[in-house]
């Protein structure tokens, strides 16, 4: 698969997902019920990787050619985890700048999520969000970019539409970098499975922290509206800027070190070298995707701005 039907599985599934907001807004309007957070979840990640596997399949190529999946040794496993505990600070960070323009989303969500029993939760959101969105944005997206030879292009594309596909400007921000350190990740190790690994902890460090602090996540949003202008918040993000500098350098070493041990290396430092092939990565249907999403990430912000 290319990197024209990659770009164009990317427009299908955001039409798709609107088209399933669309259908939910409706049920509501019909019905005066709304899903529980479980099942929206799940329908969402469906219609971002039935799109996919539908392409895929079309293209004529095997699922497995183009969702790179290797052994992963013992130490690169544990590493793994100590690489995503060593982004925490560098996703505060961001999450926190993100918040001085937009509504915390996980924050908006929290009361939906605290009304289900805490395992469907972990489920849902630490590991059938995590493998939908690996295999289709680790996997097909960025490993279809990757065949034009761009590397660092591919990962920042393939990274920015992980982030959009979440469709609000607060997740957007984060989940972008998060989405290149994971790029990292996949190249250090030939697997999604490590990306899937992060990125499941991740949700569930997240989903557990809702559950046994739900008041310190709701509290996130008022403690920056409250000390916007005054000194101490810049204080604050002084210092999660120094933490984010210092454990995303420690990161980015244990990811070097990852890559040594599954001998990987060269493919590994092949990121900074590779050369351009001449291919632009962007299409007509990507642009008209990403002009929707914004359309519907700036509509987002407008009405959580309006009603908060």
């Amino acid at each position: 698969m290319d990197y024209k039907r990659a770009n164009r599985t990317y427009l299908y599934m955001i039409i798709a997902t609107l088209a399933l907001v669309l259908l939910i807004s409706y049920y509501y309007a019909v019905t005066g019920r709304s899903l529980s957070i479980f099942m929206d979840n799940l329908l969402c990640e469906l219609v971002i990787l039935l799109p996919t596997l539908a392409v895929v399949l079309f293209s004529g190529e095997k699922i497995s050619h183009v969702i790179p999946m290797r052994g992963i040794k013992p130490a690169s496993m544990a590493l793994t985890v100590v690489y995503l505990l060593a982004l925490f600070p560098l996703v505060t960070c961001v999450n926190y700048i993100s918040m001085f323009f937009v509504e915390n989303m996980v924050s908006s969500i929290s009361d939906e999520v605290l009304a289900m029993p805490m395992w469907m939760m972990i489920l849902s959101m630490g590991l059938i969000g995590p493998f939908i969105e690996e295999i289709v944005f680790r996997g097909v997206i960025f490993h279809s970019y990757k065949k034009t030879g761009r590397i660092v292009g591919s990962i920042i594309l393939s990274s920015v539409l992980f982030g959009m596909m979440h469709l609000n400007f607060n997740q957007f921000a984060y989940g972008a970098v998060m989405g290149v350190m994971f790029c990292l990740l996949v190249e250090a190790t030939g697997s999604v499975l490590t990306s899937f690994i992060a990125h499941a902890l991740f949700n569930t460090i997240e989903v557990i922290v809702m559950y046994t602090a739900s008041g310190t996540v709701g509290e996130a949003d008022v403690v920056v509206e409250n000390v916007v202008g005054d000194h101490s918040i810049w204080v604050l993000l002084t210092f999660y800027f120094v933490l984010a500098v210092v454990f995303t350098t420690a990161a980015l070493y244990i990811v070097r070190k990852i890559a040594d041990i599954q001998g990987r290396t060269e493919y590994y430092n092949y990121i900074r070298k590779s050369e351009k092939q001449g291919y632009k990565l962007i299409t007509v249907p990507l642009v008209i995707a990403v002009m929707i999403s914004v359309a519907y990430m700036s509509f987002v912000a407008y009405i959580s701005n309006y009603t908060y």
